[in-house]
């Protein structure tokens, strides 16, 4: 047998073709299909883990996210939403002049770790309006000489930016264990609650104020990143280099400008956490939300309203599925969310690419 029988015969009955000319319909008729599957797996798995549960589910997913005798249930939703949208929409600036920061979620935890050690130790006799804008200013400063770090030396030396930046999060994890155990003397490593430095409760959840803000700062970004000179800019740095310098744009000024914007940013979203939110700090408080923006701003191919979407998606399949009644509930969602994830980015992959199966050629050939 030769080689090249052999390799014949081992080949798959299929092979994967680029789609060309997919219309925008069929594409978002997969992507519909693709969200519906993933709530229908989860429903799926509840019943796995719980058999007979599968109408009960969703039953109780919904009423976890959306109960009409419970404003405080759809509000916790919207803060949850909030926070994951501001996260994946400032990621989109980098990535789109393809500068790939794994790092959110340490830009954010040493942007509340600067606000949490302000709002803790600041004098009780400053009214509590100053401290908040004492903490935003120092969350603010800090994410962006965090941020700037990994980009002065991708600018300037040609760093890989995805490993500096991922490495970056554990080294904001131990700094934050590090200075909660300096900053509490008992050795519990438990920062306590806040008590000065944090935002009102409306609506029975402190992080109201931050929805509104978020909603602000998002219409900023939408108009920075499709009609404003800057979010030409990177545009055009992305797509390639060599036009963005014969255009006449700065490279390294665009880079550390988009990564400095979007530093200060994420230590907003550090000082919305831990002010308003949660009103306390600890190394995990991010809870894994800014890798979880770096999939969404993929999912939504970098544009606002599509991230928008995939944000609010995940956090009622976050929200709704923690709130269904399992043994272990946290455990449960976090399954969900995967499971949820893994049918979207599956259903996304076919909707670029196609199954050609080897014997309609074979066939096409004998005509």
């Amino acid at each position: 047998m030769t080689i090249k029988s052999l390799v014949k015969k081992l080949s798959l009955p299929f092979y994967l073709t680029k789609r060309i000319g997919f219309s925008k319909k069929k594409y978002w008729a997969i992507r519909a299909g693709g969200i519906v599957l993933a709530f229908l797996a989860a429903g799926i798995v509840c019943t796995c883990l719980k058999p007979g549960s599968f109408g009960e589910f969703y039953v109780q997913m919904f009423m976890g996210c959306f109960d009409p005798t419970d404003i405080t249930i759809f509000v916790d939703l919207l803060v949850r939403f909030s926070i994951l949208l501001l996260i994946s929409v400032i990621l989109i600036p980098p990535f789109k002049m393809r500068f790939w920061n794994i790092g959110a979620e340490g830009q954010i935890l040493v942007g509340g770790l600067v606000a949490g050690g302000i709002a803790k130790f600041a004098p009780a006799s400053l009214p509590n309006i100053v401290v908040l804008l004492i903490c935003l200013a120092g969350a603010m400063l800090a994410s962006t000489i965090w941020s700037l770090i990994p980009t002065i030396f991708k600018a300037f030396f040609n760093t890989n930016e995805t490993l500096f930046t991922l490495m970056m999060n554990y080294i904001a994890s131990t700094l934050s264990l590090m200075m909660i155990y300096i900053w509490v003397p008992t050795g519990s490593q438990n920062f306590g609650a806040l008590t000065h430095g944090i935002f009102p409760t409306i609506l029975g959840n402190p992080g109201t104020l931050a929805v509104a803000f978020t909603a602000v700062i998002f219409a900023g970004m939408y108009l920075y990143i499709t009609k404003g000179k800057h979010g030409y800019e990177v545009t055009v740095l992305g797509e390639s280099v060599d036009t963005a310098r014969y255009i006449g744009i700065n490279v390294k000024k665009v880079t550390i400008r988009t990564m400095a914007t979007s530093g200060a940013l994420f230590g907003v979203v550090g000082f919305f956490i831990v002010c308003a939110v949660n009103q306390s700090f600890s190394a995990t408080i991010v809870g894994g939300q800014g890798f979880t923006g770096v999939l969404i701003a993929w999912l939504g191919h970098f544009n606002p309203l599509e991230v928008a979407l995939f944000a609010f998606l995940s956090s009622v399949m976050t929200q709704g599925t923690s709130r269904v009644h399992m043994p272990s509930s946290a455990q449960f969602s976090a399954i969900c969310t995967g499971v949820f994830f893994f049918i979207i980015i599956a259903c996304e992959f076919f909707s670029s690419y196609k199954i050609s199966w080897r014997h309609n050629e074979k066939k096409e050939a004998s005509v």
